[in-house]
């Protein structure tokens, strides 16, 4: 998950190098987007509450709990306000993200494999070979249900959210406006099989999170964005540069700048 560190040198440079190395993932215009597969209107869709099963989630979710140090990551509930910023993201988004589809703490594998089938906006080949392997183990045998982590499917245009914070929602519908821009969503997809491409792919989804945040002047929400996302990201940067432990080591250093960043804004704020 998760304008992560500002001192961004490493991030960029991995930015450059993989834009320029996918010449078939460049961006669209926006005017482009709907031919190639993603028309249609977004739906948000919200699984019915079972109490057994969504206590049990919150109790596989303790670590994410932990190393975001927010007690709301894979709640498998999910409350109005976060539902409102996912409405209000869809809406200033919805002619790039065309017929997205938004599932909350909800099981059905039958859609699924129902979208991956229709999803145009993948070639053939990429959802055969990727996308129905990430169909079967992912969003049909581990049943998020229980294990519960938020992530978006490029291979069904879906973002499955089990946790109620309005800025992890705003990253994952970041990864769909991404890939909605591209010309070539497949060969993008499959990019993140590539060690560092995912560090790409992380930092495009957190920086329209903050892009949107900040053109909506939502205050409260970017203090929050900084004290998740940031660890967030350093999980992904911390296990490449840490052979032991480097998601913790990661996350524990994202949770320090991202608090210093809060705080400066903050301070700015009643000056």
């Amino acid at each position: 998950m998760p304008s992560l560190i500002r001192s961004r040198s490493l991030v960029i440079f991995f930015s450059i190098l993989f834009t320029l190395s996918s010449t078939g993932c460049a961006r669209l215009n926006s005017s482009e987007v709907p031919q190639y597969g993603y028309k249609g209107e977004a739906a948000v869709k919200e699984g019915k509450r079972i109490t057994p099963i969504d206590w049990l989630g919150n109790i596989f979710g303790a670590f994410p709990k932990l190393i975001l140090w927010n007690w709301k990551v894979n709640r498998h509930a999910i409350h109005e306000e976060t539902e409102q910023a996912i409405q209000a993201f869809i809406a200033k988004n919805q002619v790039t993200m065309g017929n997205v589809d938004v599932q909350l703490n909800r099981y059905a594998p039958q859609d699924a494999w129902k979208r991956l089938v229709h999803n145009k906006g993948v070639k053939w080949p990429y959802r055969l070979l990727l996308g129905s392997f990430t169909v079967l183990i992912v969003d049909t045998l581990l049943i998020n249900r229980f294990f519960g982590f938020d992530y978006y499917n490029p291979f069904t245009h879906t973002v499955h959210l089990y946790s109620d914070v309005p800025s992890i929602a705003l990253h994952e519908l970041g990864h769909a406006k991404d890939f909605a821009e591209r010309r070539h969503r497949g060969s993008y997809a499959a990019l993140r099989l590539i060690p560092f491409a995912d560090l790409y792919q992380e930092y495009q989804a957190t920086e329209d999170a903050f892009e949107y945040i900040r053109a909506e002047h939502q205050t409260e929400r970017e203090m929050e964005a900084f004290k998740i996302l940031y660890p967030a990201y350093g999980t992904y940067l911390g296990s490449y540069l840490f052979v032991t432990g480097g998601s913790v080591a990661g996350a524990i250093g994202g949770h320090i700048y991202g608090r210093i960043e809060a705080h400066e804004l903050a301070k700015n704020l009643k000056s």
